[in-house]
């Protein structure tokens, strides 16, 4: 079984990674992949955008083992790509690990100078460490990760090794496995973590298990590149010690960490960059629930970065180099819609994200109004929807979904492929709208509801299990919205 360990680290490896768990609901198979085993690192445990897609995880999962339970093994459709936590692995003779998508750095709340135990030092070793970090640096509170600074975030990570995670995650690696790295290049956790999970995780003489596996493992990453800047805190603010990150540094950061990448950063097989010019500043909030970003269109095409990297054959990742990809649109405009991507992104995609949307929009708003309709009935929806633990896990996914795709829309650099807004099916998707008028209404919520009922056919629902209920709902709604986008939007 061919797993792929993603390694998200600091906040924008979390946000990449829940723009790719959106992928992944929609139908978008990771190539060559059994299993997707995210491990996420940030030592700011209450992060907003941390806990935001550990949440969306965990539903995933569920969602997914309840429709691909009981042996079934579908290869294509909603949230069918298998996710695990490393929990999951069973690893034969190693801890017990916390059953969570969550590096567990074990709580770390003290000071920097306090982790060091710089008061145990001598004057001399006390001389260099000033001379290494500023004062604030030192006083900073590890609880909020590390402040835009990768050098503390070095230090600190550099314990990753050691840790029963990596441990097990050694233990349970086979030849045919891959990772993939996901972290800003200018930030703190991400630029500084990203280099120390490489190195020592191909480290030969490192500890861990399976020295030969671990050199013959392929593995990429994603270097997220500024495309976001921070407001500018107050007079008073700065007067009064509050934290902020300077985001007039970011581009200082990415020069210095490029150099180092260039002539040190060894083990990987293919690089994917990614950046943007800012737009209007983001709330300047260095760690804990209020650094909960909005979604970006740059984290959708980062999360594209993963499928490209497991499509490429272990041949072409055997020249020695790595192998570099950029992304560039095709024109420079505010509006991104599926015509600014290349065609083999657009076909992977553009599809299903469409029909995830058509599901998600006629299932929260009209399933619950149709009563007397043939496929309600025949599903008895009415206790299902009432009654049904993994049915309510759904629609809350999809409530996180509505709440991406509106996010997505409000950046300057706007994602509006499917406009989020948009309560009409016709003109949901951007490029490509239906034509209405007095031979066909387009895709009406009856002609929705009637396509359910032809998807549904004859089966009914007598006495299902949870699972069988969501089950049947999930394959209604595949084949109601794969006929609605080839019959009304011919769409492929």
């Amino acid at each position: 079984m061919s797993k792929l360990f993603i390694f998200a680290v600091g906040g924008t490896g979390a946000r990449v990674l829940r723009s790719l768990t959106m992928l992944l609901a929609s139908g978008v198979r990771i190539p060559n992949c059994d299993l997707v085993v995210p491990v996420l690192i940030d030592p700011d445990t209450q992060n907003g955008d941390l806990t935001r897609t550990v949440a969306l995880l965990k539903r995933y999962a569920r969602i997914h083992e309840a429709l691909y339970s009981d042996g079934l093994k579908e290869k294509t459709g909603f949230f069918s790509q298998p996710m695990n936590t490393l929990a999951h692995l069973n690893t034969a003779g190693s801890e017990e690990l916390r059953d969570s998508f969550v590096y567990d750095f074990g709580g770390i709340s003290q000071p920097f100078r306090d982790y060091l135990r710089y008061n145990d030092f001598t004057v001399e070793t006390q001389g260099l460490v000033d001379l290494l970090f500023t004062q604030d640096s030192l006083a900073a509170n590890l609880d909020v990760g590390f402040r835009g600074s990768p050098n503390v975030g070095s230090v600190v990570l550099n314990a990753v090794v050691q840790s029963k995670e990596m441990r097990y995650l050694a233990q349970s690696l086979q030849d045919g496995d891959r990772a993939f790295f996901i972290s800003s290049i200018f930030g703190g956790t991400g630029a500084a973590g990203f280099p120390l999970l490489v190195k020592n995780l191909r480290d030969a003489n490192s500890p861990l298990a399976h020295p030969e596996v671990r050199r013959r493992l392929k593995a990429g990453a994603l270097v997220m590149l500024p495309y976001f800047k921070l407001q500018e805190p107050s007079a008073d603010e700065k007067a009064a010690g509050q934290d902020f990150i300077d985001s007039n540094t970011f581009i200082t950061k990415t020069k210095t960490a490029l150099s180092y990448y260039a002539d040190n950063l060894q083990g990987l097989e293919a690089l994917y960059y990614l950046g943007d010019q800012p737009g209007q500043p983001l709330a300047n909030h260095p760690g804990r629930a209020e650094q909960r970003n909005q979604a970006h269109l740059l984290e959708l095409l980062g999360a594209l970065a993963v499928p490209h990297f497991m499509e490429v054959p272990d041949n072409q990742l055997d020249s020695g180099q790595p192998l570099h990809h950029e992304f560039g649109l095709k024109a420079d405009t505010t509006d991104v819609d599926f015509s600014q991507l290349p065609t083999d992104l657009r076909q992977e995609a553009a599809r299903p994200l469409i029909q995830l949307h058509y599901f998600a929009r006629y299932f929260l708003k009209y399933t619950p109004d149709d009563a007397k309709a043939p496929y309600y009935e025949a599903g008895d929806l009415a206790a299902q929807l009432r009654n049904n633990r993994v049915l309510r896990e759904l629609t809350d996914f999809f409530g996180e979904y509505n709440e991406w795709i509106r996010e997505l829309g409000v950046n300057q650099r706007r994602y509006t492929a499917i406009r989020a807004e948009e309560m009409d099916f016709n003109k949901m998707v951007a490029d490509k709208t239906v034509e209405t008028g007095i031979f066909s209404k387009g895709i009406t919520p009856g002609y929705f509801r009637d396509e359910l009922t032809k998807a549904v056919g004859k089966a009914t629902l007598s006495n299902p299990t949870e699972n069988e209920a969501l089950r049947w709902v999930v394959k209604a709604f595949e084949e109601a919205t794969g006929e609605i986008l080839d019959k009304k939007l011919q769409y492929s």
